[in-house]
């Protein structure tokens, strides 16, 4: 087996290792011969290269993101010319593409989504099957008319993104069930609990190694109640961090008093909480918290988020209170506003 692998977050990264191990039937220690392209958008991803060759990925390349190619083609080359001006401007600052085309061309590829940096792979590589894995929750929300589908296709030329683009094949995703009616006719099923149920023991330890050091991490998970935060002020979904911060303050008042809180820092996030909180445990960003399922001693009673699906994959969290719906009048961005109005979720 030959794949090559395109992501740019901490969630894509996870769901690249276990895709690879349920390709390859569950051998774990013969995956076949991977390459993983990270964009860099997740501060920090890079000090997990090293881990992730150890074992799943025989090299990882980081590529440039969508802003600094906006900057250096112009948004009118970008917007409009976008194939013909980005596949030289990548090839001539990332030498890892020329490098791995030829593997890439014989490798089945597996792209998180078609924006930023992606849309590269889809161009280059759109003559042959393209696979997606699914981008979280926006992979279940439907996020552009028919005209803006129109427009990218016909006169843009852009990838519509979300699945939806010819060149995409099969869609893995958690719940197939539940994505856009478009989309459910090339969907496969690729669901972290499943997956994770189905790895012996040596392999969660080596998955869960890659990301946190077994012998240094410990949380208090007595009568704990897990707080999952979101780059909502990053992404500009907030007008600014002062919102974010009022938001999160008034969503953990709510928490009862008795309870020993954690909060889980989002991997692309800026925000130093430890500023505004006290009497809380913060946990660093740079792992999914999903890893957490792979060992024994975590258990939260409580989990608290704004719309992170993350929470849905925690079998180790009792009861799930997706907060976001309270905060609707708080956030200026109308798609993140209909993706919390029509997220279907697991309570």
């Amino acid at each position: 087996m030959r794949r090559t692998y395109v992501g740019s977050t901490i969630y894509h990264i996870y769901l690249s290792i276990l895709h690879s191990i349920k390709d390859s039937g569950y051998n774990a220690d013969n995956t076949g011969e991977n390459i993983l392209f990270l964009v860099e958008s997740t501060p920090m991803i890079e000090a997990l290269i090293p881990n992730l060759k150890k074992r799943f990925f025989r090299d990882v390349y980081l590529i440039s993101e969508r802003r600094e190619h906006v900057a250096h083609l112009g948004k009118f080359n970008y917007g409009f010319r976008r194939k013909k001006k980005l596949i030289p401007y990548l090839e001539g600052i990332h030498a890892s593409l020329l490098q791995e085309k030829d593997f890439i061309r014989n490798a089945d590829l597996y792209l998180c989504d078609t924006d930023s940096s992606k849309s590269y792979f889809l161009y280059e590589f759109g003559t042959k099957p393209i696979y997606m894995i699914e981008d979280g929750a926006r992979t279940y929300v439907k996020r552009h008319s028919g005209f803006e589908k129109f427009i990218k296709t016909y006169f843009t030329k852009t990838p519509i993104g979300g699945g939806f683009d010819k060149e995409i094949h099969t869609l893995f995703a958690q719940f197939p069930e539940r994505l856009p009616l478009g989309l459910r006719k090339k969907a496969k099923e690729l669901n972290i609990k499943k997956e994770t149920a189905k790895l012996d023991e040596p392999t969660k330890r080596a998955i869960f190694e890659i990301f946190i050091s077994d012998a240094s991490f410990h949380v208090e998970s007595d009568h704990a109640a897990l707080v999952l935060t979101q780059p909502i002020s990053e992404d500009q979904v907030v007008e600014n961090e002062t919102v974010k911060i009022e938001i999160y303050r008034d969503l953990i008042s709510k928490i009862p008093d008795d309870m020993n809180i954690i909060l889980k820092v989002h991997p692309r996030e800026t925000t130093q909480y430890q500023e505004h909180f006290q009497n809380i445990t913060v946990l660093p960003g740079l792992f999914p918290i999903e890893i957490l399922n792979l060992k024994d001693g975590f258990y939260f009673e409580h989990g608290y988020t704004l719309f992170s699906t993350a929470l849905s994959n925690l079998e180790i969290v009792k009861k799930r209170f997706f907060s976001g719906k309270d905060y609707l009048d708080k956030f200026t961005v109308k798609a993140t506003r209909d993706l919390i109005k029509h997220m279907n979720v697991e309570q």
